[in-house]
């Protein structure tokens, strides 16, 4: 899957070598990831889940019909349908922090409102 406005592809998310064209400016600073001077930054993957509230009370009630603790639990795992329990709620975004700012104390909520800034 492709996020055009973000351009995240599943390939991107791998950890490979980064272009010229790849790289962006810290999303917190709006600064070039070297501006501190080290040759090194974070690329940050974020993403939030919501749970299948339905979906986990069915895995639970599987897993207590083949009597619970951690048995029960494998022979629901291999007997019962192997159903998302989570889900995406939001897109994933892929930003490039400095390491001035990763040194920071920043809430992860707000994090998730940032934007990639292009270098």
């Amino acid at each position: 899957m492709i996020n055009a406005e973000n351009n995240i592809a599943a390939s991107d998310t791998d950890g490979d070598e980064m272009k010229r064209n790849e790289l962006q400016k810290c999303a917190m600073c709006g600064k070039g990831v070297m501006h501190a001077g080290l040759p090194l930054f974070w690329m940050v993957t974020i993403e939030r889940f919501g749970v299948n509230a339905n979906a986990v009370r069915r895995c639970h009630g599987l897993e207590m019909f083949f009597g619970g603790g951690p048995s029960g639990a494998a022979l629901a795992g291999a007997m019962g349908v192997d159903e998302d329990l989570a889900s995406p709620v939001m897109e994933k975004k892929r930003v490039a922090i400095c390491e001035d700012c990763a040194m920071k104390n920043y809430p992860l909520a707000a994090m998730a409102e940032l934007e990639p800034v292009r270098a």
